[in-house]
C-alpha cells in the first residue's frame, strides 16, 4: 500500500518556513474508517542530526502538529519523517518524509537602504504589504482606495492582492501612472475579467510552469521552489497575452508546440515597458506576507527590480536571444502536500 493511500501530509506554506517561528503539519487519513488504532512516531532532522521528535496517537479526524525549527543564518533543508505504527503490536504500517525549507527571519533586511529617497506607494490593507514593510522599516505611503490613485506621485507603486476591480476608473489610472514613469506592480487579482488591458482566464493547474530562470524577479529561487506554488491548488487565474505581444513572460504555461512561431501565452508573471515606466503583473498564489519566506523573497526582488531603469520590452519575434528557460518539473515527494485550509 502506498503512503498516500494511508495518510495525507500537509505542511503549512508547502513546507517553506522561517527559522525560529512555529510551523504546522497536518495529518489526514486518506480514507474514513478501516485503519486500526495507530500512533505516529515522528522526527525532525538536519542531515544526520536529530533536532526533535515524538509520538502521537493518530486521531480519527484531521490532526495538526506544531513545531518550531531552529533559527538559521542561511537557508537550510530539514526533513520531517514519520512512521505509522499499529498501537497494539507496534508493527509498521507505512513511513515517509517531507522536506522543510527553513529561511532566516531577515529576508527583507537592506530593502530600506536600497529604496533610499525613492517614493514608494502601497495600495493594500494594513495587514497585508504594509505590515511586512513596516516590520522591515521600509519607507512608504499607504493608500486605502482607488480614489487616491489620481493624486499619486511615486517612483514605485505596489498594488496588493484583490484590490483591483473591473472599473476603468481604477485600472486606467494605473496605466497612466506607468506611462508617466512609475514602476507599477500588481499582485494577484481574481475578480476582474480583464487586467490592465489583458483578459484574465482561469485554468487548471498544469504539471509544471515554465520560468525565465535568470530574471531579477526570480533571484534566489530554486526550480523546485517555483513549482511549489502549484501544490494543493486546482486552478490559477492567468493573464492571457496575445501572440507576439510586447511583454516579457517570466512564468507561464508550457506551449503546446515548443519552438513554434509566436503564439498566445497564459502567464502568471510578466513585465512590460509602458511609456516611461513599467507594469509587472504577478498572478502567483503567494502565501501570507509575514509567514511565507517565498512571498518575502518575491517582494524583496520586486523592490530591487522596480528600482532599476525600465528597458524597452521586445516582442518574441524581435528577441535576438532567449534567456534561460526553466522547464516544468514534476514533484518527486511521493506524498501529498499543500496549504492548510
Amino acid at each position: 500500500m502506498k503512503l498516500a493511500t494511508v495518510l495525507i501530509i500537509i505542511a503549512a506554506n508547502q513546507g517553506y518556513w522561517f527559522g525560529g517561528r512555529e510551523g504546522t503539519i497536518a495529518l489526514r487519513a486518506a480514507v474514513r474508517g478501516g485503519l486500526p488504532a495507530a500512533d505516529v512516531a515522528w522526527e525532525l532532522s538536519y542531515e544526520h542530526l536529530r533536532l526533535a521528535g515524538g509520538k502521537v496517537a493518530l486521531a480519527p479526524d484531521d490532526m495538526t502538529l506544531a513545531l518550531t525549527p531552529p533559527s538559521t543564518r542561511a537557508r537550510i533543508t530539514l526533513h520531517w519523517s514519520y512512521r505509522l505504527q499499529k498501537r497494539d503490536s507496534g508493527a509498521e504500517i507505512e513511513r515517509g518524509e517531507i522536506a522543510i525549507h527553513v529561511f532566516p527571519d531577515d529576508l527583507m533586511s537592506g530593502a530600506s537602504q536600497r529604496i533610499g529617497h525613492k517614493r514608494l506607494i502601497v495600495w493594500d490593507l494594513p495587514s497585508g504589504l504594509p505590515e511586512v514593510l513596516n516590520r522591515a522599516r521600509v519607507p512608504f505611503t499607504r493608500i486605502a482606495s482607488a480614489d487616491r490613485l489620481q493624486a499619486v506621485d511615486a517612483d514605485m507603486l505596489l498594488v496588493g492582492p484583490q484590490a483591483v476591480g473591473n472599473s476603468p476608473f481604477v485600472q486606467t489610472p494605473l496605466i497612466r501612472l506607468a506611462e508617466a514613469g512609475t514602476s507599477v506592480m500588481v499582485f494577484r487579482q481574481d475578480g476582474p475579467s480583464t487586467l490592465l488591458g489583458y483578459d484574465l482566464a482561469t485554468r487548471d493547474v498544469p504539471r509544471g510552469l515554465e520560468w525565465r530562470a535568470d530574471h531579477p524577479l526570480l533571484n534566489n529561487f530554486q526550480p523546485d521552489d517555483l513549482q511549489s506554488w502549484l501544490k494543493g491548488r486546482s486552478s490559477l487565474a492567468v493573464v492571457r497575452l496575445p501572440a507576439d505581444e510586447p511583454a516579457l513572460e517570466i512564468g507561464h504555461y508550457p506551449r503546446e508546440v515548443a519552438g513554434a512561431p509566436p503564439a498566445p501565452i497564459d502567464a502568471v508573471l510578466l513585465s512590460k515597458s509602458v511609456g516611461a515606466g513599467r507594469l509587472v503583473l504577478c498572478q502567483l498564489p503567494l502565501g501570507d506576507w509575514q509567514a511565507d519566506p517565498r512571498s518575502q523573497i518575491v517582494l524583496r526582488n520586486a523592490i530591487d527590480y522596480l528600482l532599476s531603469p525600465p528597458q524597452q520590452t521586445l516582442r518574441a519575434s524581435e528577441r535576438s536571444a532567449t534567456r534561460p528557460i526553466a522547464p516544468p518539473t514534476v514533484p518527486r515527494i511521493p506524498i501529498l502536500s499543500g496549504d492548510l485550509p
